[in-house]
């Protein structure tokens, strides 16, 4: 999870890839726009399209018999929702909402079966390196949310949203108690910590990162452990796109 640079609007696994071998996989590719909160699949609903998210952050969560939810992981411009078609299932095990507003590049689930896991030897070993990368997070999040307090699973999270869309969140408690799987009174009671500290500010609606470095000193160890598997991917990523 790192700032954008030139191509700062491109996904990272399709800017690895060579665009002059697979003409027809790229002419299948669809620009869409989508809204904070906007329900990409429903929890075991069939999976019609992949979605290449560009600025656009997607969130998969996992919701328990009494309503409860948590986030599995995110998926911001370093990977693919719809990981499932290319592992061989045609279902969604969770729900998928956009947690970040913004645009993506889909395709038809139909189509990339074909097109782009059969045809694009390319897309397969991004996506081998891609899944390597969201085990890792899912495992470590997963332990991160039993063992850690909510004050150091937000600034772990805060800090993740911030190296995907920058230092002004649009988020609101509730959607983020909802991902975090805390009541929303205990997000408030956090945030409200975090803004007498002068780490972040927020008004309704969004919030500020004031000071990266005081949030950091916040965060439990497993931000940077996250951080160390994203950046791995995003220098292959980035050395594959090279060659």
């Amino acid at each position: 999870m790192t700032a954008s640079s030139s191509r700062s609007n491109m996904n990272k696994i399709l800017a690895a890839i060579n665009n002059a071998d697979y003409r027809e996989f790229f002419s299948q590719l669809e620009s869409v726009s989508l809204v904070q909160g906007q329900v990409i699949y429903d929890a075991e609903s069939t999976i019609d399209y992949v979605y290449f998210p560009e600025t656009a952050v997607f969130s998969m969560l996992s919701t328990m018999e009494d309503g409860r939810t948590v986030e599995v992981g995110p998926v911001g411009d370093e990977g693919l929702v719809g990981l499932r078609i290319f592992l061989g299932a045609e279902n969604s095990l969770d729900q998928v909402i956009v947690h970040v507003a913004g645009n993506a590049k889909r395709m038809r689930a139909s189509l990339f079966k074909r097109i782009g896991v059969i045809e694009c030897s390319q897309m397969a070993d991004k996506l081998l390196r891609y899944t390597q990368m969201l085990l890792a997070m899912t495992a470590r999040s997963g332990a991160c949310n039993k063992v850690h307090s909510t004050e150091q699973q937000l600034s772990r999270w805060l800090l993740m949203m911030r190296d995907y869309a920058g230092d002004e969140l649009a988020l609101t408690h509730d959607l983020i108690a909802l991902t975090l799987g805390v009541r929303r009174a205990g997000v408030t009671e956090a945030a409200n910590g975090f803004r007498n500290a002068g780490v972040i500010d927020y008004r309704r609606g969004h919030i500020q990162i004031v000071d990266q470095r005081g949030l950091e000193a916040m965060a439990c160890e497993c931000y940077a452990a996250v951080k160390k598997e994203y950046d791995a991917l995003y220098a292959y990523l980035s050395q594959s796109s090279k060659g």
